[in-house]
């Protein structure tokens, strides 16, 4: 089961943002047209922000040097990728500092993966500083890199990954997702708008189309309880959720007894789950109910600006995300819908407020000049991950 896991990990896609006005539905056509990208340049920039209230005077003395360190980082990344137009096979390449508390980390990290063979390759290389190669393992003083070869992990245990089948299936799980989208999620509807055209705008000298997607605390709360709520009423959801364990059951090479084991077990847990859901959808309601008045966003929210090119694609991000973590208020409302039995902050609980500042530029789309070379790696200068888990 294990090995069912670690595919159904590797083969699920997120989908980021879907709506149902026209501002909106232009934005989720433009995260659809990202699939049409076969090579890309860009550039990220992340910082963050902390402030701690009601702490006691010893837990203020404590915490100082950690708000200090976090609120000096900063993280970079120069990220390049390359594509074959079947996209079963990729490279990428990512040099990512980062500045913590003043002292400067810069790593790199390359991927090197083809599902097109018979015999199908993901390695992922990493190269950290030396004093975190140095904490990992006696030999790794003397070495440069960290070598993940996921093809060999995978095929460590008893069952092995038919790959052949695996390129194939994350494709089909793909076209199945997006047509689920567009089937039953073009007309989501919380309640409110989440995105506005906020018109154009010149980024490094290209004109783009700005869209705003914006949630105060309270229409991140609705959010949730619509999402939650429509999704467990959809019953088509809960065959996309079998059918694709069924087909990742289906590559994992092993006895066709313990196949049909696999499917059955997990086939049952749904159909449990299908049985319990009148109850737990009244109970998250009732939790959403004692949530209501408990902050979570602070007053700048979630807002993430996004800019579209001439030819359809999202090439600017940036946007901030304000927490307001009100452990107190939290416990209580869990207290509230016995999701756990009493206090244990007592009555000074911590107020942690989060901040985090992002933006993203894309640039160089679907250039041919895009070159990635891979380091040389061997047993004298990388540590394998398959040996540091034994």
């Amino acid at each position: 089961m294990k090995k069912i896991s670690i595919v159904s990990l590797l083969l699920v896609v997120s989908m980021l943002f879907v709506g149902c006005t026209s501002d909106e539905l232009k934005l989720y056509q433009a995260f659809g047209k990202s699939k049409d990208i076969t090579s890309m340049e860009s550039k990220t920039d992340i910082s963050f922000t902390v402030d701690v209230d009601n702490l006691s005077e010893e837990d203020q003395e404590m915490a100082k040097q950690i708000i200090s360190m976090i609120n000096g980082l900063k993280i970079n990344a120069d990220q390049k990728a390359i594509l074959n137009q079947e996209q079963t096979a990729t490279k990428a390449e990512a040099k990512v500092g980062v500045n913590f508390g003043g002292m400067q980390m810069d790593m790199q990290v390359w991927i090197d993966a083809d599902m097109s063979g018979d015999t199908p390759k993901m390695v992922e290389i990493i190269k950290m500083p030396q004093l975190m190669m140095s904490s990992l393992s006696p030999e790794g003083e003397s070495k440069e890199y960290i070598v993940y070869d996921i093809g060999k992990m995978m095929n460590a245990g008893q069952e092995e990954v038919d790959f052949s089948k695996f390129a194939k299936l994350g494709k089909d799980i793909e076209a199945k997702l997006t047509d689920f989208v567009k089937e039953h999620y073009l007309d989501f509807d919380p309640g409110f708008k989440m995105v506005n055209s906020k018109g154009k705008k010149t980024v490094d000298g290209e004109s783009l189309s700005i869209y705003e997607l914006k949630l105060d605390d309270a229409a991140f709360k609705k959010l949730i309880r619509y999402s939650v709520n429509d999704l467990l009423d959809n019953k088509d959801a809960v065959e996309f959720i079998k059918d694709y364990m069924n087909s990742v059951i289906d590559i994992v090479e092993m006895e066709e007894s313990e196949k049909l084991l696999a499917k059955d077990e997990f086939n049952q847990g749904l159909n449990k789950f299908e049985e319990e859901v009148p109850e737990f959808k009244k109970k998250f309601n009732e939790f959403m109910d004692s949530f209501d008045k408990v902050k979570v966003l602070g007053d700048n929210g979630i807002t993430i600006e996004y800019g579209i090119n001439k030819d359809g694609y999202i090439t600017h991000e940036e946007g901030v995300i304000d927490l307001n973590i009100d452990l107190g208020s939290i416990e209580k409302a869990f207290i509230n819908t016995d999701v756990v039995g009493e206090s244990m902050l007592g009555e000074k609980a911590p107020i942690i407020k989060l901040g985090m500042k992002f933006k993203t530029n894309i640039y160089n789309i679907n250039n041919k000049n895009i070159n990635i070379t891979m380091p040389d790696v061997n047993a004298e200068n990388a540590l394998y991950f398959n040996d540091l888990i034994k």
